[in-house]
């Protein structure tokens, strides 16, 4: 079986799946602006989402992902402001280890912030009835 087939009807590129199905292949926007965390966001919705593929054809990227590293970049700077307060830095002459405590407490703003955003199904909150209407 051929690994890319092109369906002339809607001018789409299918790619053979591990199962032996064709699926339309994602075409990447041009207005698709993502860093780092949207493209794991991504990722990881290409890895545990079947609709991953389906809005990817329809152009909903850009929607969906542009926005996350915004979002986690406001959540690290919240949690970081917020524990510094409550874990404030002990010797403020010593820089190696007010910047060991900064790293330590963005470290677990981080992790916080995967898991609030990156992690979610982004897609959960999509009305799948009316993308299709």
């Amino acid at each position: 079986m051929e690994k890319y087939k092109f369906d002339e009807n809607n001018d789409l590129w299918y790619e053979l799946g591990e199962n032996g199905m064709y699926y339309p292949m994602i075409k990447v926007e041009d207005n698709l602006n993502v860093g780092k965390y949207g493209k794991l966001a991504m990722e990881h919705m290409k890895r545990n989402s079947v609709r991953y593929k389906t809005f990817g054809v329809m152009g909903m990227f850009p929607r969906i992902f542009n926005n996350i590293d915004e979002e986690v970049y406001n959540i690290i700077n919240n949690i970081m402001n917020k524990k510094l307060k409550e874990e404030p830095i002990q010797d403020n002459w010593n820089v190696v280890e007010i910047e060991k405590h900064k790293k330590m407490l963005y470290r677990e703003a981080e992790e916080i912030a995967l898991q609030e955003i990156v992690y979610k199904d982004h897609f959960s909150n999509i009305d799948m009835e009316k993308v299709f209407i």
